[in-house]
């Protein structure tokens, strides 16, 4: 067979291959348009070569058209998209990364996803500066939510520490005898908590009301057997003196 005869072929199949791929993303545009998911999934589950129908497949599992949502399957076909040139596919990994979807948020990944992408959206990356700007306005809230939450985990164990320390059984058998050390902890954390403009007062008020019963069983459970007493006490003690409050 001459180099000629087999190039044709080639070509030939090239032409027949794209056309019935396009061909093929066509129909599941028609029917997704349509929402008939199921046929919309056939169509283009047919083409996972193509960027278009990878995309839309990426689409369909993000929001659970015509399958169950599958965040980790979304963002396989939208990185497969991606790869063969597909801005769309780079826009909705941005998308993925900004709203944490099945993952962590990274607003900075958003964003180069989003200036990759070149979006002509007017909603997410209409001003890429002003993104840039609420990523970081972003990146501080969720610095502080962070900090509230490990707070809320510190706190929590104070006041279990504090009741048992208060408590007759432990004033009787002295197995915690200070715990200024754990005060002057909590007091540092609330410092550094006012200065990122937290109200203090609500949040130990919210955690308290969270703890109120949970505190309350807990000291019914252990006054009566001093073993457990001094287990929980001593473990309380040792978790919050081992808390790291320079490094948080």
């Amino acid at each position: 067979m001459s180099r000629y005869i087999l190039n044709l072929i080639i070509l030939i199949y090239f032409i027949i291959y794209t056309t019935n791929s396009f061909a093929n993303y066509t129909d599941a545009v028609n029917y997704y348009n349509n929402k008939n998911w199921s046929k919309a999934l056939d169509h283009c589950e047919n083409e996972i070569e193509d960027l278009k129908c990878l995309n839309l497949l990426g689409v369909m599992h993000l929001n659970g058209l015509g399958t169950k949502i599958d965040y980790i399957k979304a963002k396989n076909y939208f990185i497969k998209a991606k790869k063969l040139g597909s801005k769309n596919a780079e826009f909705n990994l941005g998308w993925i990364a900004l709203k944490g979807l099945g993952e962590e948020i990274n607003l900075d990944l958003a964003s180069k996803y989003f200036k990759n992408s070149n979006s002509k959206n007017k909603i997410i990356a209409k001003n890429l500066s002003t993104l840039e700007i609420e990523s970081e306005k972003n990146l501080i809230k969720l610095k502080k939510n962070n900090l509230i939450s490990k707070y809320g985990y510190f706190y929590t164990n104070y006041i279990k520490l504090e009741k048992l320390f208060n408590s007759k059984l432990n004033i009787d058998n002295q197995i915690i005898k200070n715990i200024s050390q754990i005060k002057n902890k909590l007091d540092l954390f609330d410092t550094l908590l006012i200065e990122k403009d937290a109200n203090i007062n609500i949040i130990k008020n919210n955690i308290y009301k969270e703890q109120e019963i949970i505190i309350k069983l807990l000291l019914i459970e252990v006054n009566k057997d001093l073993d457990k007493f001094e287990e929980a006490i001593t473990k309380l003690y040792s978790v919050l003196q081992n808390f790291d409050i320079n490094n948080i």
